[in-house]
C-alpha cells in the first residue's frame, strides 16, 4: 500500500544531506519507492549537487564569495521557488551545493547551462529511474552529466597558398615550393610562414638551410619592413661560408617578401641589432633578390618571350621610348650588322640615348661591310633600316628561343659574349626561290636579367655572308 505524499522538498533535502535519524530515513525511503513526484524531486536535487561538486573544481575562496553573497533571508515564506514555497527555507541545508554550481557557472561561462535546464524541463533524463529503487544516500552514484545540445562553434579558416624558397643542392639558388595553410582571423600571417620555413621542403633536392635550433621570437610589420626576432641560435648555429650565408638569409628574405605589404626584412638576434651576420652587413632591412632564384627552364624561357615580344613591337613601330625601357640599366645595347659580335667596333648606346637616335642626322660607323670589308657609316635610321627591321620580323616564318636557326659562313658567338644570356631568333628562310636560301635573315634579340627583369643587351642582323 502506497505512502500518502506529505512530504515537502525540505524534507528530500534533509535526506539528501543524511541530517535525519535512521527512522525518518527509512520512513522517507519507503515513501520515495511509492511516490513518482517526490522521486523526481529527489533525482534533480541528486543531479544538482553531483554536478556543482564535480563538473569543475572550485576554489575554497570562490566557493565563501558566493555563499556570502546568497539572500540571508532564507526562511522568508513570502518568496516563491520552482519547486513550492518551502523551497527557499531549505537554503540552509542547500546553500553550499547553490555556490559551488554559481562558481562553476561563472568559471565556464554559462557554457553548458542549457543542460541543466533541460534537466529541469525534463527530470526523468537523469537520476533513479521510475522503476529502480532509490538508495541511501551515502551509497548514491553520481548522476550522468546529460550531452550537451549545443553545436560546437569553431572558429572559420581559409585556405591560403604561400610560396616558400629553399636551398638547392648547389646552395648558389634558392627555390620556390608551395605549399597550402589555413589562417583564421586571429593568425599572424609573418609568424605562421616564418614556421612553415622551417618544416623540411617536400620537394626532392631542396635543402633547409636555417640554423638548428632557431627559434622565432616575434615578428612585425610596419611601413613595408618586416620585423623578425630570432634567437641566438640563428647566429650560433650558423654553417658559415659566404654560399650558405646567402642561402640562409635569401630562404628567408623572399619568402616574407611574397606576402603583401612586405619589401623588406630586418633582422634582430633576441631584440639587439648585429652589425654582421657571417659576412653580410647585419643591421640594415634585406631587400627581396630576384637574380638568386632559381627558375625552370619553362619559366625563364616565358618571361624572356614575354620581353621579346615587347621589344620586336616596338622595333616594329618604330617606338624608341619603349624599347629604350628594355634596354640593359648598366651595359645598355649593342647593335650587331652581322651575328659575330665584335665588343671594339660595334656600336653601345645607353637607354637614355636611344630614345631620340631615329631622329639624329649624326653618322655612326657600325664596323665593315661583309665581303667588301668597307666601314658601314650610316646614320641610326639608315642602319635601322638595313640591319634592324629590313625584313617584317615580328611576324617571321619562325621564333626560336636560345637556338640559332641558320649560321651561313659567320660564327655566332652570342654565347661568348654573353654567357649569361638568352636569346629570341626571328628568322627567315629566305623570300625568292631562285636563290635557294642564300638571302635568309635573322635578327636576333639577346637579353641578360639584371636585378630580377630580363633586359636587351644586344641587337643582332644575320644574313647570308662570304
Amino acid at each position: 500500500m502506497k505512502m500518502k505524499c506529505n512530504f515537502n522538498v525540505e524534507d528530500l533535502i534533509k535526506y539528501t544531506e543524511n541530517l535525519l535519524s535512521d527512522e525518518d530515513k527509512e520512513r522517507v525511503l519507503e515513501h520515495l519507492n511509492s511516490c513518482e513526484k517526490c522521486k523526481r524531486n529527489y533525482g534533480v536535487l541528486k543531479f544538482t549537487e553531483t554536478y556543482a561538486k564535480d563538473s569543475l573544481p572550485v576554489s575554497e575562496s570562490i566557493s565563501k564569495n558566493v555563499m556570502e553573497a546568497i539572500d540571508v533571508n532564507r526562511y522568508s515564506k513570502n518568496k516563491k521557488f520552482w519547486l513550492g514555497g518551502a523551497f527557499h527555507r531549505a537554503i540552509p541545508a542547500i546553500k553550499p551545493v547553490l555556490a559551488a554550481t554559481a562558481a562553476v557557472v561563472v568559471l565556464l561561462g554559462v557554457a553548458n547551462f542549457g543542460s541543466l535546464r533541460g534537466l529541469i524541463y525534463n527530470p526523468s533524463s537523469v537520476g533513479p529511474s521510475t522503476t529502480d529503487p532509490v538508495n541511501h544516500p551515502q551509497n548514491t552514484n553520481p548522476a550522468v552529466l546529460p550531452e550537451s545540445t549545443n553545436a560546437v562553434t569553431k572558429e572559420p579558416v581559409e585556405t591560403k597558398l604561400i610560396t616558400l624558397y629553399y636551398a638547392n643542392s648547389n646552395a648558389d639558388k634558392v627555390v620556390a615550393e608551395k605549399r597550402e595553410v589555413e589562417i583564421s582571423k586571429d593568425t599572424q600571417i609573418e609568424k605562421l610562414v616564418f614556421e612553415e620555413l622551417q618544416k623540411a621542403p617536400k620537394t626532392e633536392g631542396l635543402y633547409l638551410p636555417i640554423p638548428k635550433g632557431t627559434k622565432l621570437l616575434s615578428a612585425s610589420t610596419e611601413g613595408g619592413i618586416c620585423t623578425l626576432d630570432l634567437s641566438r641560435e640563428f647566429v650560433d648555429n650558423s654553417p658559415g661560408g659566404t654560399a650558405g650565408e646567402l642561402m640562409t638569409l635569401y630562404s628567408i628574405i623572399n619568402t616574407m617578401t611574397e606576402l603583401p605589404d612586405i619589401d623588406k626584412v630586418q633582422f634582430l638576434i633576441e631584440g639587439q641589432k648585429e652589425e654582421v651576420y657571417v659576412h653580410a652587413i647585419f643591421d640594415e632591412p634585406f631587400k627581396r633578390n630576384d637574380d638568386i632564384i632559381e627558375k625552370s627552364s619553362s619559366e625563364i624561357k616565358a618571361e624572356v618571350e614575354a620581353r621579346s615580344q615587347i621589344a620586336i613591337k616596338a622595333i616594329k613601330e618604330k617606338d624608341m621610348e619603349k624599347l629604350a625601357s628594355l634596354v640593359h640599366p648598366v651595359k645598355g645595347v649593342l647593335f650587331s650588322p652581322y651575328s659575330y659580335i665584335e665588343l671594339e667596333k660595334h656600336k653601345v648606346f645607353t637607354k637614355d640615348q636611344l630614345k631620340d637616335l631615329l631622329e639624329s642626322e649624326k653618322v655612326y660607323n657600325w664596323g665593315d661591310y661583309d665581303g667588301s670589308g668597307h666601314p658601314i657609316e650610316l646614320t641610326f635610321r639608315q642602319y635601322f633600316d638595313r640591319f634592324i627591321y629590313n625584313q617584317d620580323f615580328a611576324n617571321a616564318e619562325k621564333i626560336a628561343y636560345n637556338e640559332v636557326q641558320q649560321l651561313g659562313n659567320t660564327i655566332v658567338n652570342i654565347s661568348d659574349i654573353y654567357p649569361e644570356s638568352k636569346f629570341i631568333d626571328y628568322y627567315f628562310s629566305g623570300f625568292k626561290p631562285d636563290f635557294e636560301g642564300m638571302d635568309w635573315a635573322s635578327l636576333k634579340l639577346v637579353f641578360e636579367k639584371y636585378d630580377g627583369q630580363w633586359y636587351l643587351v644586344c641587337i643582332a642582323h644575320g644574313e647570308w655572308t662570304i
